[in-house]
């Protein structure tokens, strides 16, 4: 080589962070066209067409509708079929048809079947009314009676009997959701986990209870293992039609809580009344508009936050009659709600609680989720040093290795920066035998932001002529 100059340019000194995981998260849950894959959807538009109606498109609409984040999905067919209830006519019916309903629900719904039209078969027109929403009129079938009523899963069948239907008439029924097995559930979480996704958490749509909630929380610590820092999200039931709110609160506070306590896990006891991005006005569980919260928002920021208003598409808390005691006793026992403010209009989620033992640094999912931040980014910022060499001092301590304190600093420094933590410290702490067992320790401190949850103020009237307020 002829002489000249060579420059040798390095890279990482500029303590630029990767992508990040903010706001992504997974779902996997029962619809009605199963995937095969993984599915990525980021706009509430693209998730019926794909994989139908049922559970999981709830939770992703209701998500979407909220934040346009990217959610990676997985559509289980779910082998434990959903229930039809009895067809109830209506109290005020003259007319002497009858209406039964058949078939495997993909959901669960609240349909009201109404007479437009009297007259029998080919004569009497009805409208359907689901979950609120009314569709358009349909002429009874003429033959055998029966309408499949689309992309539900479910038949009626019309018998006119003697004397037809009459206008007015009314028959109603109500549907449970498919679900998956646990087992079904937790082989999708692997998939997740073999992929490697740069997700914040996964959510569970659909109801479930403290079998699968405990087999999350295992999950989730074998995940931060293998360096998948994450968190799982449930949903608990909703009031049996024989409870009352007490007995139903109880329950989920006492036996049906289980004993599981995790810093990885929640699960959402709320219920409200939902208008969604496709037009559907529904009660459903809170999970979908609490993913898209969390979606939403900066790691720092609580889900329970004030200041960004309430929950856009809540029309009305369930169940009816829900109190503030009810709320506050599910809070405690460790489950995300929903509530209402004196002196403001709308819902507001009551604290991003995680299911964790009294007394925990994890107590609340912000500090989940900047702790967890911290890790993935830590890690992305160590990792180019592993299996490198470093020099040993006289006492058997690393020499020489300020450039890799400074690139474990830098991910911290971004963060207090950005008002994700309040400041954070990369210490390497002295008299280590890297020799013998090849491993460096150093330890990270964090002083992660305070949270006002409570405001107290001391307030009385003054005298200025007696002097200054104290």
């Amino acid at each position: 080589m002829l002489p000249g100059i060579k420059n040798d340019i390095l890279d990482g000194a500029m303590g630029v962070q990767g992508a990040q995981a903010d706001g992504r998260f997974a779902a996997i849950g029962v619809a009605e066209k199963p995937s095969n894959g993984i599915l990525t959807f980021n706009d509430p538009a693209q998730v019926e067409p794909a994989i139908g109606d049922g559970p999981l498109r709830d939770l992703l609409v209701s998500a979407l509708s909220i934040s346009r984040t990217a959610v990676s999905v997985i559509a289980l067919e779910g082998t434990i079929p959903g229930t039809v209830s009895e067809v109830t006519p209506g109290t005020e019916n003259k007319g002497k048809g009858t209406v039964s309903v058949s078939g495997s629900p993909r959901n669960e719904y609240k349909v009201s079947v109404s007479i437009e039209v009297s007259g029998g078969l080919n004569e009497a027109a009805f409208r359907i009314t689901i979950d609120n929403l009314p569709g358009r009129m349909i002429t009874v079938p003429d033959g055998d009676g029966k309408y499949e009523i689309p992309g539900t899963g479910l038949t009626l069948l019309f018998s006119p009997g003697t004397g037809g239907f009459i206008e007015g008439d009314v028959y109603r029924f109500t549907a449970t959701e498919p679900s998956a097995t646990n087992g079904e559930v937790l082989a999708a979480i692997d998939r997740i986990f073999e992929a490697k996704l740069s997700i914040e958490f996964i959510a569970i749509a659909g109801v479930s209870a403290s079998p699968l909630w405990a087999a999350l929380a295992t999950k989730a610590i074998g995940a931060a293992e293998i360096y998948q820092y994450l968190f799982f999200v449930a949903q608990a039931r909703y009031l049996k039609t024989s409870e009352t709110l007490d007995v139903w609160a109880n329950a989920l506070c006492g036996e049906e809580r289980g004993t599981v306590g995790s810093t990885r896990l929640q699960v959402c006891a709320g219920w409200i009344e939902e208008a969604d991005a496709n037009g559907q006005l529904d009660v459903r569980g809170l999970i979908g508009t609490y993913c898209g919260t969390l979606a939403a928002r900066k790691v720092q920021d609580g889900p329970d936050a004030v200041k960004f208003g309430g929950i856009a598409a809540a029309t009305a808390l369930k169940p009816d009659g829900i109190n503030d005691g009810h709320i506050e006793n599910l809070k405690n026992a460790g489950y995300v709600t929903a509530r209402k403010y004196v002196g403001r209009n709308g819902i507001y989620i009551t604290s991003g609680q995680m299911m964790s033992e009294e007394g925990s640094d994890y107590d609340l999912v912000e500090r989940r989720r900047v702790m967890d931040k911290a890790c993935r980014n830590l890690y992305t910022a160590q990792l180019p040093a592993v299996n490198d060499t470093v020099t040993i001092g006289a006492d058997g301590s690393p020499e020489g290795i300020e450039m890799f304190v400074a690139k474990s600093q830098a991910p911290l420094d971004i963060m207090k920066t950005n008002r994700e933590i309040s400041d954070g410290y990369v210490i390497v702490p002295p008299g280590q035998n890297i020799l013998a067992d090849k491993k460096l320790r150093t330890k990270i401190r964090i002083v992660p932001l305070g949270k006002m949850s409570y405001i107290e103020n001391e307030i009385a009237y003054m005298n200025p002529a007696l002097g200054g307020a104290e």
